[in-house]
């Protein structure tokens, strides 16, 4: 397994430092360095050193409830059960202030979906007056973090352990069906309300999608649904480590059974430690190869690419998600969207058909509203001309360009969402 793992690593980074020279990153790219082989080697030990000794950092050392307390709002632990046994760990943040102006009204709920191997944490990170989170709670929002089974937050289950097998039996076809329906009814039961509206990101987009085709009892609550980079399939993705990733899956997932390992990427102190050393401002050799990695998946935008909040994030990301949500992703590299392939003899004891069948998207009438960045690697605008140009009520997607800015972003929310 573990040759496997660092074979696939050693190809991402090829392709990283092929990537720079296609994307005229050649400034930014370390020249080889004995001592930058140093850092590298003993990055983990060096994070794991310093993470004892070090200040305390509240971006680091909280988990959302507490940095959203200390951040000064409201924030909560919910533990929601999906109808498979699931608990999810769920993130809801609100803004006091602006809550107690206008005293017995309630407050919209914002119910918001993170990208793959990521978690609620990917909309509070930034802060105060950055994050989309608390710039919407900031706005008058009740606002609910999903986080989808078998990511940091999402560990539980009424029956089963992480160790078992059958525990990391899903792909996002049940993010969309069981934990965003369970969440969503969760939320107008406790708040009252009859309805929310939806956020989602990268795979927050997918679920959607999939909740949308397959759960309109649920869909049916949601007055407007925004999404940010929107993939319902991989076919048009210009991403080479995304691809890469996606085809190594079944022979990762082949290495780890007999290891008892089912999950991809789980959050571990090693992994932390080591994006705190090497993409840490600190780290002036090593810091720009994570920046040429991340460009290289998912795209490049110098302008809007904080490296200060490397550290940060990475102390966050990978959240861990199953071989199997991968390897969903791996069947979506060829045209369509459609549920799980088990192969032949499943699919006709699962499905009644030979195939896989098609989300039905044209099952979905939530008003719905989507943006992509040019840059963006893995998402396509080409999709608005393929599968989720089923979806009723669709407004074709948008390109952000020299809006490309978080703010940008959320002021466009703001203006798609009713202030009541």
């Amino acid at each position: 397994m573990a040759v496997v793992v660092k074979a696939l690593l050693a190809l991402l980074l090829l392709d990283a430092a092929l990537a720079s020279s296609f994307l005229d990153m050649d400034s930014i790219i370390p020249a080889v360095d004995p001592q930058w082989i140093v850092d590298l080697a003993g990055a983990p030990l060096t994070g794991l050193l310093a993470a004892v000794s070090r200040d305390f950092d509240p971006l680091l050392d909280l988990d959302p409830v507490e940095l959203s307390r200390y951040w000064g709002y409201d924030a909560e632990l919910h533990h929601v059960t999906t109808d498979d046994g699931y608990i999810l760990g769920i993130h809801r943040v609100r803004n006091v202030t602006v809550a107690s102006a206008a005293p017995g009204a309630k407050q919209p709920v914002v119910v918001m979906g993170h990208p793959l191997l990521s978690s609620s944490a990917e909309y509070l990170v930034l802060g105060p007056g950055k994050a989309l989170a608390y710039l919407l709670a900031d706005e008058g929002f009740d606002v609910w973090l999903l986080n989808v089974r078998g990511n940091t937050f999402s560990l539980n289950h009424t029956t089963l352990s992480t160790k078992e097998a059958a525990f990391w039996d899903f792909s996002f076809h049940e993010h969309g069906t069981q934990d965003l329906p369970a969440l969503i009814q969760y939320a107008m039961q406790k708040t009252g309300q009859q309805e929310v509206q939806y956020v989602g990101f990268s795979m927050g987009t997918t679920i959607m999608f999939v909740m949308g085709a397959e759960r309109p009892d649920v869909a049916k609550h949601v007055k407007l649904y925004t999404g940010f980079g929107p993939v319902a399939e991989a076919s048009h993705s210009r991403s080479v480590p995304f691809r890469l990733l996606l085809e190594s899956i079944p022979v990762l997932e082949l290495a780890g059974a007999p290891l008892g390992v089912y999950w991809f990427l789980p959050s571990t102190p090693e992994l932390r430690a080591t994006g705190q050393t090497l993409c840490a401002d600190s780290a002036p050799l090593t810091q720009p190869l994570c920046v040429a990695i991340i460009a290289s998946v998912g795209g490049r935008n110098d302008k809007q690419t904080n490296t200060t909040l490397l550290p940060y994030i990475l102390s966050r990301f990978p959240a861990g998600t199953s071989f199997k949500v991968l390897d969903h992703g791996r069947q979506l590299l060829v045209p369509g969207f459609h549920k799980y392939d088990y192969g032949t003899d499943q699919n006709l004891a699962r499905y009644g058909q030979l195939t896989a069948p098609s989300y039905n998207l044209s099952n979905i009438f939530v008003p719905t509203r989507l943006y992509y960045g040019p840059n963006d690697l893995v998402a396509s605008p080409q999709l608005q001309t393929g599968v989720i140009a089923a979806v009723h009520e669709y407004t074709p997607v948008h390109a952000c360009t020299e809006k490309n800015t978080l703010v940008a972003v959320t002021e466009m929310v703001f203006n798609l969402f009713p202030e009541s």
